[in-house]
């Protein structure tokens, strides 16, 4: 099934299997261990780290209970998640000042363990506190770069999305995508490395994100239509499959040609497929076949050979087979070339499916769609090893 990428209207949030608290532990023992240099040191730093992203939540948490949502904190591979819904919807400043309020929590905590630096304190106390002010007031101020999905990168997506739409929604990652580029690329000459590669890595989350976006219209940013969709994909989930389709059928109506239409659409091929009706599959998929996820290309290549569009299949050929390497999709991809006249692919595609098992070779080049190419010189280079 299709997988929906998209951010909520309040936060940006991640399902329940993104959340892996020992993958948290791992990496507050990881940084524990570097900046301790002891097993006590690690201790410590995963003590901080842990206190320190509670409070960074709180923030976040508290201020949506404040307005009336239900929130939730959960621990994530490199730090800590709030979600919150189940309240009246959110204005774009509340928004904001949800967000933000994660970070000032951050600077409180800092300034509380500066303000303990200035009282007769043990010398491990004053440790503590030099460690928790300085990964504070490091982790508060970078967490403010308004690139995605740091909450800097939250609060420049919530001003210009409350200003300017769905264009400051496309706007807010292509800005977030040109700075954390630029901030990998800094990193990087001065040796920062792990540091570039997570900007990296944000960057190229934010272009992706606005490739995907540019078709992205107002109604994909509406609570509304959001919340049809999670309820839709939940029932599905949830294996009720009648409900689930006239729910994703309702978010087709309801949100035009936009990402969620796409999203949805995706689901309902899937369905099409199932029972049967694969030429209503197949139209459904034609339209939208540059916006389409993984499995929905493998069935979308599918759908077009038997349906006899060869050109598709070849241009889909590739996409398929990395995401679905089996012989099958091999042989459909030389049987397609092979009948657009391309011996030299069709060659290479039969060779591939070769490797996956042996087949009787000489009954697939009996078939129709090789009868122009089995005797091509460039056909034969790929095929006369397999007959020796």
């Amino acid at each position: 099934m299709p997988c929906n990428e998209r951010w909520a209207n309040d936060h940006y949030t991640r399902s329940d299997s993104d959340c892996d608290p020992p993958f948290f532990w791992l990496f507050a023992a990881l940084v524990g261990w570097l900046y301790g240099q002891s097993l006590t040191g690690m201790l410590i730093w995963m003590g901080i780290i842990f206190f320190s992203v509670l409070i960074h939540e709180l923030g976040h948490a508290l201020t949506a209970v404040f307005f009336r949502q239900k929130a939730k904190i959960q621990l994530v591979a490199f730090g800590g998640l709030t979600s919150y819904d189940g309240g009246p919807a959110l204005t774009f400043w509340r928004q904001f000042i949800i967000v933000l309020n994660g970070p000032l929590f951050g600077f409180g905590l800092c300034l509380f363990s500066f303000l303990l630096l200035k009282t007769p304190l043990p010398p491990m106390g004053i440790a503590i506190c030099k460690a928790s002010f300085t990964a504070n007031f490091f982790w508060s101020a970078v967490n403010l770069l308004p690139v995605l999905p740091l909450d800097g990168g939250q609060l420049l997506r919530i001003a210009l999305e409350g200003f300017f739409g769905v264009k400051g929604f496309r706007a807010s990652l292509l800005i977030g995508a040109f700075l954390a580029g630029s901030i990998a690329c800094a990193a990087f000459v001065f040796g920062f490395f792990i540091a570039g590669a997570f900007f990296f890595l944000f960057g190229f989350q934010s272009f992706d994100s606005w490739r995907k976006a540019r078709r992205a219209t107002g109604n994909d940013r509406g609570a509304e239509n959001n919340a049809l969709m999670l309820r839709a994909e939940q029932a599905l989930q949830e294996g009720r499959k009648d409900e689930a389709r006239k729910l994703f059928e309702e978010v087709v109506l309801k949100s035009g040609q936009g990402l969620l239409s796409v999203v949805a659409n995706q689901y309902l091929a899937f369905f099409d497929a199932q029972m049967g009706k694969k030429e209503d599959a197949y139209q459904r998929l034609l339209p939208i076949k540059d916006e389409l996820a993984d499995e929905s290309v493998c069935l979308l290549h599918q759908l077009a050979f038997e349906y006899a569009n060869d050109g598709l299949v070849a241009d889909l050929s590739a996409k398929c087979y990395q995401v679905q390497p089996s012989q099958e999709v091999a042989l459909r991809n030389a049987r397609s070339f092979a009948r657009l006249d391309q011996p030299t692919p069709a060659g290479g595609w039969l060779q591939t499916a070769w490797q996956h098992g042996e087949f009787n070779l000489e009954k697939i080049l009996g078939e129709a769609p090789f009868a122009h190419v089995k005797n091509d010189p460039s056909f034969l280079e790929f095929i006369n090893p397999l007959r020796q």
